[in-house]
């Protein structure tokens, strides 16, 4: 089986696809590489494109030169490698807490193939960043969210072998803590 049908497989919901190439191919590792950096290129890109909404205090716009755009995209790769190493290691000790499975490779590489369905949400990333927002930006930023939640609950829980309400209450810990650390560290 190809890379795009194993990610149709994934971003349908169906559990069984984590089990298959973790255990059974080799690609897992792949997969998660591709996804990541995808994501972070994805970023990248909207920064990138979003940097002509900057201005400086006098209200002129601000001139990005050439290496810092090439700066913009490389953070991109850096910060969504760093998001999906610390979402999987918050996942893995929730995950074995509520009596997940105690072993970590399995929920990084799950939520990394996973990590596909954040691909949406990377320029309402670079758009909230720089506040360019419209009337249809939040219905939208939540409908891309809600199914890239709906696509990581499946993959931690194929993953961590938790029964459905398990990983629905380790999920919701899950948010509540990441959502307490962000505001902590924004804030």
């Amino acid at each position: 089986m190809s890379y795009f049908h194993h990610m149709l497989r994934i971003l349908s919901f169906d559990e069984a696809v984590y089990r298959e190439v973790i255990s059974h191919d080799k690609r897992s590792l792949f997969y998660t590489l591709v996804n990541v950096a995808f994501f972070g290129i994805f970023y990248g890109l909207s920064a990138l494109y979003f940097t002509r909404f900057l201005t400086d205090s006098s209200g002129s716009p601000v001139v990005v030169p050439a290496a810092m755009r090439f700066t913009l995209l490389l953070m991109g790769m850096s910060i969504a490698f760093l998001i999906h190493g610390g979402m999987a290691l918050f996942s893995w000790g929730f995950c074995r807490g509520f009596g997940g499975s105690t072993l970590f490779l399995p929920i990084y590489l799950a939520l990394g193939m996973a990590w596909i369905a954040f691909w949406p949400l990377a320029p309402f990333l670079a758009a909230l960043q720089v506040k360019q927002t419209g009337n249809v930006f939040l219905p939208t930023l939540a409908a891309a969210a809600a199914f890239a939640l709906a696509v990581v609950f499946r993959a931690l829980k194929s993953a961590s072998g938790l029964s459905t309400l398990r990983m629905l209450l380790t999920l919701v810990v899950i948010i509540v803590y990441i959502c307490c650390f962000l505001y902590l560290w924004v804030g």
